[in-house]
Order: structure tokens, then C-alpha cells, then sequence
């Protein structure tokens, strides 16, 4: 057999072997050599980091007196628990300014929380009284509840208002739900009906003209 012969047989052979093997082809995404990003902390970025992380509720608003019980206090309906809090801003901010608004150790990954409500009846409103995989919050004084479910029910009943000068700031407040859900995920026509009229108050009460759809997506939607 001459070599070139025995060259290509064995050329042969290693791409047989290459075609057989379960090695993935190379590629910089399947070998994780993508480019990353690497922020890198300046001046300006620490000084927002630090009003982002400072305000917080339970740290700048609750008495000294009820430091050593903050869960006690902020549940005590009879308490005032409003707080006022002094953003000063050294430099001209250009609009829109964004409010984020955000909620520490409240967990939405408990299997039945996300499970609870009803797809259909938050897609047709001609099946308002659709409730099955809603208990405990499915009925009202024997009347369907929509939204029903716990996702929609607890919804948290927080309120905050933004002043200049001592004159209220206007928050809008729309144009929040993604454009996907109310398209199709979630009826246009679907609006809150008997919602908290039960014995026990979850959270916030729903505007009965505002369509369901900026109440009941969990952050696993």
C-alpha cells in the first residue's frame, strides 16, 4: 500500500471517529468563551448604589422603640406607619425618571402560590366564574371572585407619593403590564369583580376599571 494511500485511510478513520464521538463541535458559546461584561464600579454608579440599598422601610421608618420586634410593628393595623423620607438630588435629572419599587422576602416560588388562579377566566370574561385551582380565594359570600387565586390576592397594599417643594409629583402609573399579556395572554374586557369582600383582607383593593392584567403576573409568567 503505498503512503498516500495509508494517509487518506487514516484521514478516513479520524473523521469517522470525530463523526461517532459525543464531543460537542467547538464554538465559543459551547466552550463558554463568549464576552462578558465586567462592570466596573465608579463614583457615580456607588452613589446611586446607595440610595438604592439605603432607603429602606424597615431601616429609616420603624421607631427605635420597635427595633427589637419589626415584623410586630409593620403587622399592628392600629400603628402609623407612615414615613417620610428626603432625596436630595445634587444635579438635574433628565425625564423620564423611573420609580423601582421593590419588595425584600416575599417569595413567589411556592408551587401552589404560583398554581393559584385561573387562566381562563382572565383571558375570557364570559368565564368570570371559572375559579377551579383557586382555593382558598375562590368565592365571596357565594359569589365568584375575580381575579380569584392567592396571586392576585395578596397583592401588597403599599402606598407611596413623590412631593417637590411641598407640591405632589404625578406618578404615571401606565403602560406598566407587558404588551404580550394584554394582547393575549390576559383579556382586555376582564375586570376585578367581588374582590376582597371576604372575611379575610389579603392585600390591596383593585381599581374595578383598571383590567386584571397588571395583578396577577408572578415573576415566573
Amino acid at each position: 500500500m503505498s503512503s498516500s494511500s495509508a494517509a487518506a485511510f487514516g484521514s478516513a478513520d479520524s473523521t469517522a471517529a470525530r463523526r461517532n464521538t459525543k464531543r460537542p463541535k467547538y464554538s465559543k458559546f459551547t466552550q463558554q468563551e463568549l464576552p462578558a461584561c465586567k462592570p466596573i464600579l465608579t463614583p457615580r454608579a456607588l452613589e446611586l448604589l446607595r440610595y438604592l440599598l439605603h432607603e429602606r422601610y424597615d431601616a429609616e421608618c420603624i421607631p427605635q422603640s420597635n427595633s427589637s420586634d419589626k415584623v410586630a410593628y409593620i403587622q399592628n393595623p392600629s400603628a402609623d406607619k407612615t414615613c417620610n423620607i428626603t432625596l436630595n438630588v445634587h444635579k438635574h435629572m433628565k425625564s423620564p425618571i423611573h420609580v423601582y419599587y421593590q419588595l425584600d422576602n416575599f417569595y413567589q416560588n411556592h408551587r401552589r402560590y404560583v398554581k393559584s388562579r385561573n387562566d381562563e377566566q382572565l383571558r375570557d370574561s364570559e368565564k368570570w366564574d371559572s375559579t377551579s385551582g383557586c382555593k382558598p380565594e375562590d368565592m365571596a359570600n357565594g359569589k365568584p371572585i375575580v381575579p380569584c387565586g392567592l396571586i392576585a390576592w395578596s397583592l401588597f397594599n403599599d402606598t407611596y407619593i413623590f412631593s417637590r417643594n411641598n407640591k405632589n409629583l404625578t406618578v404615571n402609573k401606565k403602560g406598566i403590564s407587558w404588551k404580550s399579556d394584554r394582547d393575549h395572554k390576559f383579556g382586555k374586557d376582564v375586570f376585578p369583580k367581588n374582590f376582597q369582600n371576604g372575611s379575610i383582607i389579603g392585600g390591596a383593593r383593585l381599581n374595578d376599571s383598571i383590567p386584571v392584567s397588571i395583578y396577577v403576573k408572578s415573576c415566573f409568567d
